[in-house]
């Protein structure tokens, strides 16, 4: 009986700790490409953000974000900055900010580029065609080192 107790614990810990990442509104969108990814840029909507994930041969998932900016203009980041990158905690999304989730520092979308002090969001080529962020594969496997 406490065997069954035990596991029963065990099974509850673990359903909260998954129904607690679920969230947490980490959600990443997965794309897939051969030399391009092409992501539809039509539900992104002025100062949101949205993540996405690319996996390496290897299975490694590369996660960066989307984001447009109150003036309209779309952005791209990999989710992690300059500094606390080692750490692999990425960054949280409030309302139109980025949020790193090791030292604290808040981004506008706007102005997400800039950064503060050493912890500065590293930037990721896209292009925009017809409503579509077009994202080389290659460049996104340059950021490999920084998962």
């Amino acid at each position: 009986m406490k065997h069954v107790r035990g596991k029963l614990l065990a099974g509850a810990i673990i359903g909260a700790a998954a129904l607690a990442f679920s969230l947490s509104g980490e959600r990443y969108t997965m794309v897939t490409g051969r030399d391009v990814l092409s992501i539809d840029l039509s539900a992104l909507a002025p100062g949101s953000a949205r993540k996405y994930g690319y996996a390496d041969d290897a299975g490694r998932k590369i996660r960066f974000l989307l984001a447009r900016g109150e003036d309209g203009q779309v952005r791209s980041v990999f989710d992690v900055c300059r500094e606390c990158y080692s750490y692999h905690k990425g960054y949280g999304i409030s309302g139109n900010e980025l949020i790193c989730r090791v030292c604290g520092n808040r981004y506008p979308i706007d102005r997400m580029a800039t950064g503060k002090a050493s912890c500065v969001p590293v930037a990721l080529a896209h292009r925009e065609d017809r409503g579509i962020a077009k994202i080389r594969v290659a460049d996104v496997l340059a950021g490999r080192s920084l998962f």
